[in-house]
């Protein structure tokens, strides 16, 4: 939440894309609750900023194939911060994707 604040500080944002979490039956996991505490402080933080949740499903594996795609070495591909960064990049793009 210290980088997002130092950052919102300085940027002008709009609107936030959050992961959203859930089991492959469709019912939230453990991670979930952490999303919904939040965006509950997020929202209470920053009202003028619009929250928007993006299925995260298969994000990570969706990263780990695009880096193999790309040829990253196997010992980066088990950096869990680089699969990470990969994997929300393709929320993002996700979510523009359902917003045509």
């Amino acid at each position: 939440m210290d980088w997002l604040q130092d950052y919102l500080s300085r940027e002008p944002v709009g609107d936030l894309v959050i992961g959203e979490s859930f089991h492959k039956d469709g019912t939230p996991n453990k991670i979930n609750a952490q999303v919904v505490g939040f965006e509950r402080k997020f929202a209470k933080l920053y009202p003028e900023i619009k929250l928007h949740r993006q299925d995260e499903f298969y994000t990570s594996k969706r990263a780990m194939q695009s880096m193999i795609e790309a040829g990253v070495p196997k010992m980066k591909r088990r950096q869990k911060e680089r699969v990470d960064k990969i994997a929300a990049t393709i929320i993002l793009q996700d979510f523009m994707e359902s917003q045509r």
